[in-house]
């Protein structure tokens, strides 16, 4: 069940040195406790969800290190006895909520690329799905794409299989007519659009990563195109 939002009409001062020292803390949103009468799985999945959008409002104020538990607590309104229950630690429960984002944006991609014939309109379909995905949701993407880099070290390898998923993701097809591309291409791959996307993000960009969608497309599309043409040129020369 998605948590409803509200906004308050109040912003919080962080803590210690931010990210953006030139920008202003963002509005405070706290989310609502789920309607009375819900089964006991969904009373769970609710005070989960608000846990994992506390904790990203949380970190988008003060960053990872410098995130509490009281934040998170404050800002998803279940008591502090309720985080302890669903989890040990911040470390844990940001691991938890990195996962989670992780499989609703590769859902989000997949379910964008659906229906799409050939592995290049895919590709765009796809991207187009995940940009939008991440541009409703800021506070995910910064999680994602941001504060995994400045997590602790389970969450940092967690980010680095999650690159070598996407990397999989931009390899054509094996005698798909598409290119060949290296596993080690597909992965700079990877590390460079995550890269780019951080930055963006990290500059408060993250509503307008949609607009972006013809320049990366471009960009993942480069190496196969180029190994197509070589392909081409050498079975001409052969000729």
């Amino acid at each position: 069940m998605d948590a409803e939002q509200e906004t308050s009409g109040s912003t919080r001062n962080s803590r210690g040195s931010r990210r953006r020292p030139d920008l202003a803390p963002p509005m405070v949103q706290k989310i609502r406790p789920g309607r009375s009468g819900l089964s006991r799985a969904e009373v769970i999945a609710n005070q989960q969800a608000r846990i994992f959008a506390g904790l990203a409002a949380a970190l988008a104020y003060h960053g990872y290190e410098d995130t509490k538990v009281t934040d998170i607590v404050e800002l998803s309104g279940v008591s502090r006895a309720t985080f302890y229950e669903r989890f040990e630690s911040k470390e844990l429960c940001f691991d938890a909520a990195y996962e989670n984002g992780v499989e609703r944006l590769a859902t989000a991609v997949k379910e964008g690329a659906s229906g799409e014939r050939g592995w290049a309109n895919r590709l765009s379909a796809g991207l187009k799905a995940g940009l939008d995905f991440l541009a409703a949701d800021p506070a995910l993407a910064h999680l994602l794409f941001v504060e995994a880099l400045a997590a602790a070290r389970p969450a940092r390898l967690e980010h680095e299989h999650s690159l070598e998923r996407l990397a999989e993701v931009l390899r054509p097809p094996a005698n798909g007519g598409e290119g060949t591309v290296s596993a080690e291409t597909a992965r700079m791959l990877a590390g460079g659009l995550a890269s780019h996307l951080s930055g963006r993000i990290l500059a408060g960009e993250a509503k307008r990563l949609p607009e972006l969608h013809d320049s990366l497309l471009q960009y993942l599309l480069a190496p196969s195109l180029a190994a197509l043409r070589t392909t081409d040129e050498r079975r001409a020369a052969a000729l």
